[in-house]
């Protein structure tokens, strides 16, 4: 009880001295320029998982023996560091693994946590792997990290596999990837809510090559691009938005048609900040969708000083939205913190809170800070 309280009080402390940071707390709506083409193109340059934490980590995994404790691992070990995993660091984890199937199911829990690799980093990958079927089970999960998706890198990992049949499934599954986001990776869900802050705080700013952006330009860009280039017809989706209160775009998910595309295009560009930070607010209101949801992908720059404020609060909160539900809804969290005045230790709460969310759904967490 008393462990609670502290906490209770020391986040709540937190929130207060993080509200009085709010551009225009009050709920009159700042509006925000447009997207630049800046916004649109930059990417953070990710922070890898730090060598003290890789080797703890390959030693663990090294210390297993049976293909099941191997599995049990990697579910126990990936989520506690929210930084990605370099390309060197996917090798070094693969080759520790014994089996085929344990490999499979290591790029399975590794990719949320990858943002990028190279054609020559699929053809290592691939080359850790025995059985031609089981390469092509491989590329099927790891083919959405790849940067280069020229014609020439295409060729280089198709060229991997034996026969002539392998060679051309692996380019149709090359042909079929969307550009992988650095904020967002890759939609796969076939129902997804994108829950957005647009607190006054996501007006802070960070430079660029000279040029100042805001959070809210550059998550708004990345988000327009992510639903344009990679939502599919079969695929639902809607946005959220919370500061104070939470509001919809569509009163449920709508069908990932280009109309819808555009008309989301249109209302994430005129998406404005103010007030406070409501992340449970944004939460009930991709809760109360009718259809079955399978992942909702929240943004926020902050702890919350509004609605749930508590990692115990909000883990019980998710117990109880996800406790009827014959799917269990599937929480992604990213913490973006480029700019603004938050010390380290406002910075470290926000990762916190929001890989708490993310392993209380079986999601995955990215913190972006300086």
């Amino acid at each position: 009880m008393n462990k609670i309280l502290l906490a209770f009080t020391f986040f709540a402390l937190m929130a207060i001295a993080s509200a009085f940071r709010k551009n225009n707390f009050s709920t009159e709506q700042k509006q925000v320029a447009a997207p630049s083409k800046t916004a649109e193109t930059f990417c953070p340059n990710p922070k890898f998982r730090p060598e003290a934490w890789m080797k703890k980590f390959l030693d663990g995994l090294s210390g297993t023996k049976s293909d099941s404790d191997q599995i049990k691992y990697l579910q126990d070990q990936i989520p506690t560091d929210p930084h990605v995993f370099s390309s060197d660091q996917v090798v070094s984890t693969i080759s520790k693994l014994t089996f085929d199937s344990s490999r499979l199911k290591s790029m399975e829990l590794l990719n949320p946590y990858i943002q990028s690799l190279s054609s020559q980093n699929i053809v290592d990958i691939l080359g850790k792997l025995t059985f031609s079927s089981n390469k092509m089970g491989a590329l099927k999960l790891i083919a959405n990290t790849l940067t280069d998706i020229s014609d020439q890198s295409k060729n280089l990992i198709a060229n991997q596999f034996t026969f002539s049949s392998d060679k051309n499934e692996a380019l149709m599954i090359l042909n079929g990837i969307s550009p992988r986001n650095c904020i967002y990776g890759t939609i796969t869900a076939k129902v997804a809510v994108f829950v957005i802050d647009t607190s006054g705080s996501m007006d802070f700013k960070f430079k660029v090559n000279g040029e100042s952006i805001s959070r809210i330009q550059f998550v708004k860009a990345q988000l327009t691009k992510t639903i344009n280039e990679q939502l599919k017809k079969y695929q639902k989706f809607n946005i959220i938005t919370f500061s104070n209160q939470a509001t919809y775009w569509k009163p449920d998910v709508i069908d990932a048609t280009p109309e819808n595309i555009l008309a989301a295009i249109t209302y994430i560009n005129k998406l404005g900040t103010s007030g406070a930070t409501n992340i449970s607010g944004g939460l009930d209101l991709a809760f109360r969708s009718k259809e079955v949801l399978n992942t909702i992908y929240l943004l926020s720059d902050g702890v919350p000083n509004s609605g749930v404020m508590t990692i115990e609060g909000i883990k019980k909160y998710l117990t109880d939205k996800n406790q009827n539900r014959q799917e269990k809804v599937k929480i992604n969290t990213i913490s973006f913190i480029l700019g603004g005045p938050e010390n380290q230790q406002e910075r470290t709460l926000s990762f916190e809170f929001l890989n708490a969310i993310a392993d209380a759904t079986n999601g995955s967490f990215k913190g972006i800070s300086e």
